[in-house]
């Protein structure tokens, strides 16, 4: 019978190597990053035809969208680097913040370590061997990163050659999407006490514990990101999160991307409907970016999470402090080099940014190309909307068969496109493209909305 949780020792205590004392109270196991997107199976998978209706909430966003040729001109506005538009990090979770870094985190720049420890259950033999769940996720998950940093990241991933058997049948832990703390601390605490005999943790900053996923009892819904109050010592390193990953062979694509993203402090852009509810999960960025889903045909992260990461730098932002026109040639998202970003404040917390997106790399399989307006947020909460896409096509929808959310699937302006603030106090104009790819952006702040035409 699975031991209880009330018979663990006390959280904190150092754990060496072969020692079985990986033992925590469930209050140790303080935060679960809520599943990956893959997990609301039922709301995510994009099907041939599918209605999407529009929440009556968009008609009152903060900003709204104005597809219009555009005549407006003005005097030169006041644009910088990107360090004027650093957003302050706050207490939200995850929060978007951009100017500084929280320590806690493994920093994504050079080489990060990863380790996956695999788990079988004693009712269960696996079927497959480990390098084959290994394949499910790697290389793919590595060159996702390299790709999108610019080559700046690589993930470099240790898979134990062999199963390790946990002490109860995977259904003794009840796991599910909203794993009761008392059956995940269970679940940790053994998963650790088999594996520290065998396994060196030391230097490793990403721990991915990897379960038999033929197993009876293991549900996909749970793979998430579990982060430790009171981080646990093994070999003398301080493990602080874990990805415990219950994947299906073959798993959904980029899942283990957007589990990885949230080990480097990014956060989930989905929505979860209240239980119950039919509502949509994609409502606040559609395909755009893996840690909205994971399915999306534009998975690259947004420049935003990029400038965060460190993967460009405040030279490749550009901020505009003051009322005027700004032009700015924008190089795609997924290309390296040249300016990624262009950044209104708009409040304290709050801004409006400006990206260009190309259907290449990670994003081959976009829907469409253009410039990419969105709202970002540093002080709400991961899964409450931090980043919302700003529709540029706010009539039309595209990509209905493959999209997970088609009215978003065509946001992007294309040449000769603008979006325009209520009562015109911001405009975004695209007036061409280059050889080179780049999207040229005309942007005029504080200009009344009395200039355009169509």
């Amino acid at each position: 019978m699975r031991r209880s949780a009330s018979s663990s020792g006390s959280s904190g205590v150092p754990i060496g190597r072969g020692q079985a004392q990986a033992q925590a109270q469930a209050q140790a196991w303080a935060r679960a990053e809520a599943p990956s997107r893959e997990s609301a199976r039922a709301h995510a998978r994009p099907r041939a035809g599918r209605r999407v209706l529009r929440p009556a909430a968009a008609a009152l966003s903060v900003f709204c969208a104005v597809v219009a040729w555009t005549l407006t001109t003005g005097p030169a506005a006041s644009a910088t680097t990107g360090s004027a538009c650093l957003l302050p990090r706050t207490g939200a979770h995850h929060s978007e913040g951009v100017d500084t870094w929280e320590s806690g985190y493994a920093h994504p720049l050079g080489r990060v370590k990863a380790l996956m420890v695999f788990l079988d259950f004693p009712d269960s033999p696996p079927d497959l061997t480990t390098q084959q769940v290994t394949a499910d996720h790697f290389p793919a998950t590595t060159r996702f990163f390299d790709r999108a940093s610019y080559g700046q990241f690589e993930l470099g991933v240790r898979p134990v050659a062999r199963w390790l058997r946990m002490p109860h049948p995977a259904s003794d832990y009840a796991i599910s999407r909203d794993w009761d703390t008392a059956d995940r601390t269970a679940y940790l605490r053994d998963a650790l006490t088999v594996a520290d005999p065998v396994v060196d943790f030391h230097g490793y900053d990403v721990v991915y514990l990897v379960a038999d996923p033929d197993a009876p009892g293991v549900d996909s819904d749970a793979t998430k990101v579990v982060n430790l109050a009171t981080p646990v010592t093994l070999d003398g390193t301080p493990l602080r999160r874990l990805v415990t990953v219950f994947e299906r062979h073959p798993p959904d694509r980029n899942v283990l991307a957007h589990e990885t993203g949230h080990i480097f402090d990014l956060p989930d852009l989905y929505y979860r409907p209240p239980a119950g509810s039919d509502g949509d999960w994609d409502t606040h960025v559609g395909d755009w970016d893996l840690m909205g889903s994971q399915f999306g045909l534009a998975p690259e992260p947004f420049a935003w999470h990029k400038w965060k990461l460190g993967w460009i730098d405040d030279r490749q932002v550009v901020c505009v402090t003051r009322p005027g026109t700004t032009y700015q040639d924008l190089s795609p998202d997924e290309t390296a080099g040249g300016t990624k970003l262009m950044v209104v404040r708009t409040g304290q917390d709050s801004a409006l940014a400006i990206e260009a997106r190309a259907a290449t790399g990670n994003d081959r399989t976009a829907c469409r190309q253009g410039v990419l307006l969105y709202q970002v947020r540093s002080d709400v909460e991961s899964g409450d909307g931090p980043i919302s896409v700003l529709d540029g096509h706010p009539r039309t929808s595209a990509c209905a068969a493959t999209s997970v959310y088609p009215p978003l699937a065509d946001a992007p302006l294309g040449v000769g496109e603008s979006w325009a603030a209520p009562g015109g106090g911001t405009r975004v104009t695209v007036t061409g493209r280059g050889a080179d790819g780049a999207w040229t952006v005309k942007l005029v702040e504080g200009a009344p909305d009395t200039a355009r035409e169509g």
